[in-house]
């Protein structure tokens, strides 16, 4: 009998184990589901606020690392469904359901694989880009979007339903740095959309009535240039074909004593409606070639790449470059002067006036960010530029993307019968790197070779880049060394499974 009851003991032991785990996974699995709820939207079934909030986070955590002027970051758009209030009162709200159902669907297909589409609460949606995106690329998403919306047909009991939209397009850290910012601020630019009836428009604080901090940013901009609180930050540019170092870019930074650092969009475009534009553009100038001055006599021989804001692609500034050779006896064609899209289309006249001038001293021009905007090729085979910039939304997931890399490929084929040279910003792996020496592009910049740096340490990373540079792979020995990996990880698990089960 003792025997007996031990085993009728034991069993009920690891059956009350049993319940315990079963019940142990149920508690954890019911969890989970609650979790996963709560950051849904029980109608659409795409996430809400609280999804939003946490991957909005997530993405704006990072704002400080970027590299570039900050002209590049997450975007927000916000969606909202004109004269939706129509089709309730109308059909009836259970008919107003299944067509906001139906949109989230559109939402969805036209947003990208990068963006997130929440529900924000009745006709309104939010799409969050990952990126990292400019302002004309955001909105040119969002005309994607606005299209979408137009051109499909929804029905409801039997009725067909034309849908509208306006949406506002915010980009960080230029239109904010936290959600609420570019909420509030996406807010305000899709009203404006409503009320111009154009579909799309971007934030612009010279309309918001609500918006202080560009008079308090423009206040404290020169005392920050008097009181060392402007930073410049350097980013090297790499030879493609043997990974040699060429020069740097020149990115500004503001060390705000309460906001922390600022990127140049949070504050370039507020001094470009005044004349401080001019006097920053001097200041960064003479910054640059004084420390690239003082890596030149220290033995490192690169050139120096500054940009320029469109509001200074004036005659005046002929003389202020004029004023910074002079002053440190630097080489004309070590300078190289980057302008945007805007800066050529906005005034083409002038702008081919300058470049002619500048490219006549000896000055090297870039066009930066090419590809974001509206300038095709054809427009540049008469200004007298040097370089193409590709803009980094096209580069970041190149060796992901067949479209990207269709457009890459078409800008470095036709810049090259152009006469000009091709540089990609925003390489960030290998992989990466490695399809741009294939495609023939002649210099690359990124956190792939290194993150912007303060002037100190220019010339220690240069020369451990000259100690340990390796010439670039092709991507067949990349994926070849991938498989070679992935071959020694599946031999390894099954030698482990195979001595745990002879074990």
């Amino acid at each position: 009998m003792g025997g007996l009851a031990l085993v009728v003991t034991v069993i009920f032991a690891v059956i009350a184990v049993a319940s315990a785990a079963v019940l142990a996974i149920m508690l954890v699995a019911r969890d989970r589901e609650r979790e996963r709820v709560a950051r849904r939207d029980p109608l659409t079934q795409l996430g809400n606020r609280r999804k939003l909030a946490e991957v909005a986070e997530r993405l704006l955590g990072d704002l400080d690392q970027m590299d570039g002027n900050g002209n590049h970051g997450p975007a927000l758009l916000l969606v909202d469904l004109d004269g939706f209030k129509d089709v309730n009162d109308t059909l009836g709200h259970i008919a107003g359901d299944e067509v906001l159902v139906e949109v989230a669907q559109q939402l969805v297909a036209a947003s990208g694989t990068d963006a997130l589409v929440t529900r924000l609460g009745g006709d309104e949606f939010a799409v969050l880009i990952e990126g990292p995106i400019n302002v004309s690329g955001a909105s040119v998403r969002a005309k994607r979007i606005l299209g979408a919306l137009t051109l499909s047909e929804f029905r409801a009991r039997g009725v067909s339903i034309d849908i509208r939209a306006s949406i506002g397009v915010t980009v960080a850290p230029q239109d904010g740095r936290t959600l609420s910012d570019l909420l509030q601020h996406a807010d305000i630019a899709m009203y404006q959309a409503k009320r111009e009836r154009a579909g799309v428009a971007t934030y612009d604080p010279a309309v918001d009535d609500h918006s202080t901090d560009r008079l308090e940013t423009l206040a404290h901009l020169r005392e920050a240039m008097l009181e060392d609180q402007l930073h410049i930050r350097y980013q090297p540019v790499i030879r493609a074909e043997d990974h040699t170092l060429t020069g740097f870019e020149a990115l500004l930074r503001w060390q705000h004593p309460e906001r922390g650092l600022l990127l140049p969009s949070e504050f370039i475009p507020l001094a470009e409606r005044t004349s401080l534009i001019h006097a920053l553009t001097r200041w960064v100038l003479l910054t640059a070639v004084r420390d690239a001055t003082r890596w030149r006599q220290e033995g490192l021989e690169a050139s120096v790449a500054v940009n320029i804001s469109p509001m200074s692609l004036e005659f005046g500034l002929l003389g202020i470059v004029e004023e910074v050779l002079a002053l440190h006896r630097w080489p004309a064609e070590a300078l190289v002067l980057e302008i945007t899209e805007s800066a050529v289309t906005d005034n083409p006249e002038t702008a081919r006036a300058v470049v002619g001038a500048l490219r006549d001293r000896g000055i090297q021009v870039s066009v930066d960010d090419f590809g974001a905007g509206f300038t095709s090729l054809s427009q540049l085979r008469g200004l007298p530029v040097h370089q193409l910039k590709i803009d980094r939304q096209f580069i970041t997931a190149l060796e992901r993307s067949p479209s990207d890399d269709a457009v890459v490929t078409s800008i470095i084929e036709l810049g090259h019968r152009l006469g000009l040279s091709i540089v990609a910003e925003g390489v960030e792996s290998e992989a990466t790197a490695s399809r741009l020496v294939e495609l023939e592009c002649d210099d690359l910049q990124g956190f792939w070779f290194a993150r912007p740096m303060v002037a100190s340490e220019v010339l220690g990373w240069a020369s451990e880049h000259a100690a340990t540079r390796v010439p670039p792979r092709s991507m067949a020995a990349i994926a070849a060394e991938t498989a070679a990996a992935a071959s020694v990880a599946r031999e390894a698990t099954s030698t482990v499974a195979d001595a745990v089960a002879g074990g």
